[in-house]
């Protein structure tokens, strides 16, 4: 099937982009096979395991995936278009069984804009995603959400500033499907970031991420959502809806808004470059203000373009902060979400009308240590206190890699662990639950029959009372295509 759907593209570009086969230049895609296999002590997948690999593999413990990749860029129609296109197709039998395309796309440049549609991995300018807990917007934690993305491909300056001042940014509407207590919601996104310096060994970065859910339909007490085109511009602009709106979406803002303040600096000089990010969480109007200024992910990122000390190329320490969340429920006069008589609770990636919450396929869209509900119907942990570690060392054809995070959760304000959904009630949960997740692992080229493969071996632990103690494995072999 895979390769009658990669045989469908390449007929279809024939025949579309013909009349540029004079002036076309077209690049052999990269076809890689990879086969994985994952062991665990328990009936649950270790953390580090399954968390921030674009939602591959399955949470239930030991399994078997296989994996078929083809991708290619710089597949140039004329002189001002680029095009890209790639497919990513996963098969994992089991209790959680699947076959399917976390990944299909086409992505057309031109002009130092693009165009993109379809599913693929998302990235941040900012934060170390390899190494670090993954962003508080959109991490690699979940899978791709099938979407349209159109925005700038690359860092543009400001005119009249020497480059001075650059700018970077994208909008998306995409959709997330059935599996959800509202079905077939509608995504929105949008990211702007911007940075400072130039030439300059250190560079200043501002960016705002501006993320909703709308739309939807078979809402248990609202039936059919709004899903209008006037309504697409009352989320755009984040204001509140008309009377077909649930009563807290009309007077206050259309659908689940959320979104992160982004702040860092740059530092690159001959021997190492340092990055400090620290990215504030936003749920409601007035959290643009950084109301709660103290929940934040904060970062230190150091990569050495030579291998140091035991052939170290990348160090990334990250703590990550959410119990205030404005404070807890206070119940005085109407405030600003529009007749709702309480103040405080952000209540990260909860919302009371689309009750999935952050997530998509089950799995949270943003940080991972904010844990989904096994109901979907919400995020059970979202008052966290934690440290990261993440370390990546090169010794010759050898590539190793650690991550180590300690964590305390609390819970949510208004449903700390509580098996019922009371989005108006409940105090901090106590105790709290504390959870210690280790992962490391080794990468290296290895010749099977005169064949070049490359081996990955893993090894993770968890000890604790969120996810569990579970110690577990993975082996995994990857073939790539030789063009």
């Amino acid at each position: 099937m895979f390769l009658r759907f990669i045989a469908i593209i390449h007929i279809v570009f024939y025949y579309l982009f013909l009349p540029l086969k004079t002036t076309a230049q077209f690049t052999v895609p990269e076809f890689s096979f990879e086969t994985y296999g994952i062991v665990s002590s328990s009936g649950a997948t270790p953390f580090w395991l399954q968390s921030n690999r674009q939602g591959i593999f399955a949470s239930n413990g030991s399994q078997l995936l296989t994996r078929i990749q083809t991708h290619s860029t710089d597949n140039k129609l004329n002189e001002n278009f680029t095009l890209s296109y790639g497919a990513d197709f996963i098969a994992r039998p089991g209790e959680q069984s699947t076959a399917n395309f976390t990944q299909g796309y086409l992505q057309l440049d031109a002009y130092r804009l693009f165009l993109q549609a379809g599913r693929f991995h998302n990235t941040s300018p900012i934060h170390n995603e390899e190494l670090g807990m993954g962003s508080l917007g959109v991490s690699g934690n979940a899978p791709p959400i099938p979407q349209i993305t159109a925005g700038f491909s690359d860092w543009i300056s400001i005119p009249f500033t020497h480059d001075f001042i650059q700018i970077k940014g994208h909008i998306a509407h995409g959709w997330l499907g059935s599996e959800r207590y509202v079905s077939y919601v509608l995504y929105h996104e949008k990211v702007g970031h911007a940075r400072f310096g130039g030439d300059f060994p250190l560079n200043l970065y501002v960016g705002l991420a501006h993320y909703a859910l709308w739309g939807g339909n078979d809402h248990p007490q609202f039936g059919d959502l709004p899903s209008s085109i006037s309504d697409f511009w009352r989320v755009f602009k984040a204001v509140g809806g008309d009377e077909n709106a649930p009563p807290g979406d009309e007077n206050y803002i259309l659908g689940d808004h959320l979104g992160g303040w982004d702040f860092g600096l740059v530092l690159e000089l001959n021997r190492v470059d340092l990055k400090l990010y620290r990215q504030f969480p936003l749920e409601t109007k007035s959290n643009l203000k950084l109301k709660s200024i103290q929940d934040a992910l904060t970062g230190l990122s150091i990569s050495f373009p030579e291998p140091k000390f035991m052939g170290l190329t990348g160090l990334t320490y990250e703590f990550l902060y959410t119990k205030w969340q404005a404070g807890p429920f206070r119940r005085d006069i109407e405030d600003e979400r529009g007749g709702f008589p309480f103040e405080g609770n952000e209540n990260y990636y909860n919302n009371g009308v689309y009750q999935t919450g952050w997530a998509y396929q089950r799995m949270t869209i943003g940080n991972p240590l904010f844990i989904p509900r096994e109901d979907n119907r919400g995020i059970k942990n979202n008052r966290i206190v934690a440290h990261h570690l993440g370390a990546q060392f090169q010794l010759e054809s050898v590539k190793l890699f650690m991550k180590a995070t300690a964590s305390r959760n609390y819970g949510n304000w208004g449903n700390p662990f509580s098996s019922e959904v009371r989005p108006f009630e409940g105090e901090p949960f106590n105790p709290r639950r504390n959870q210690y997740s280790f992962l490391t692992g080794i990468s290296l080229p290895i010749t099977v029959f005169e064949i070049p493969i490359l081996l990955n071996i893993e090894a993770a632990y968890d000890i604790g009372d969120l996810v569990g103690s579970q110690f577990g494995g993975l082996v995994g072999l990857k073939y790539l295509l030789d063009n």
